[in-house]
Parts: C-alpha cells; structure tokens; sequence
C-alpha cells in the first residue's frame, strides 16, 4: 500500500487547518482509497515548499508506477519531467509541441517552452 505520509498527529485536526501540502496529500489519499485509474491536476506543485514538492512529486510517481494515468497541468517543468511520461506545451488553448519527457533535458524543455509562449498574442479591437 502506499504512505502518502500524513502524520499521525495530523488525524484528529481539521483538514481547514493543513498546510497546502498536507491538503495535496489528502487529495492523494482520497484518490487512492478510491482506486482511481486517472488522476487530473491542475498546478498540484504551486505554493508548495520545496520539500512538500519533492513528497508531492515522490507519490504522483508511485501512483504512475501503479498503473495510474496522471494528466497534470503546470508550470512546473522541472516536475513535469521529473514525474511525467510525455510533456505537452500548451498556448492560447492549442498543443504546440507533444513530447517523450526521457527525449529532452530540462534545459531545452524550458527553451522551447519559453519560444512557445513569448510569442505574444494578436491584441484585440
């Protein structure tokens, strides 16, 4: 079974009282009790101290190793590659580029990311 690593002494409080990251792992657990076969997130990483990242990060990739398909939307590109098995750029609501994330380093993801979204978009009249 997987830890999502909530404390014990966190049990009895009330999940309004949580760090962010300690909410993110409750949405975890819930997807876990629940069995799920797909998990969808959007920005799972923002606010996250980079410890809690790094926890957030270790049970999204327990998760996928468990048959778990994740689609999660970010900024984090680091996470992204870190964690996910195909990366795609989005802009203006359109998929520009789809790619394996073993197929590129960080560094030209974040390059092509950065062309892909500095082009700036036609102002409305």
């Amino acid at each position: 079974m997987l830890s999502v690593g909530l404390l014990a002494d966190a049990i009895p409080r009330r999940i309004a009282t949580y760090s962010k990251g300690m909410r993110q792992k409750v949405g975890i657990a819930i997807a876990m009790a629940k069995r799920t076969d797909n998990l969808l997130l959007d920005e799972p990483t923002s606010g996250l101290d980079p410890q809690a990242s790094n926890d957030f990060a270790r049970l999204i990739g327990e998760m996928r190793d468990n048959k778990v398909a994740v689609l999660m939307a970010t900024h984090d590109l680091f996470r992204a590659k870190e964690t996910g098995t195909h990366i795609g750029i989005i802009r203006g609501g359109i998929l520009h580029h789809t790619l394996a994330a073993d197929s590129i380093k960080l560094d030209e993801l974040e390059q092509l990311y950065l062309e892909t979204v500095r082009t700036e978009a036609t102002p409305s009249r």
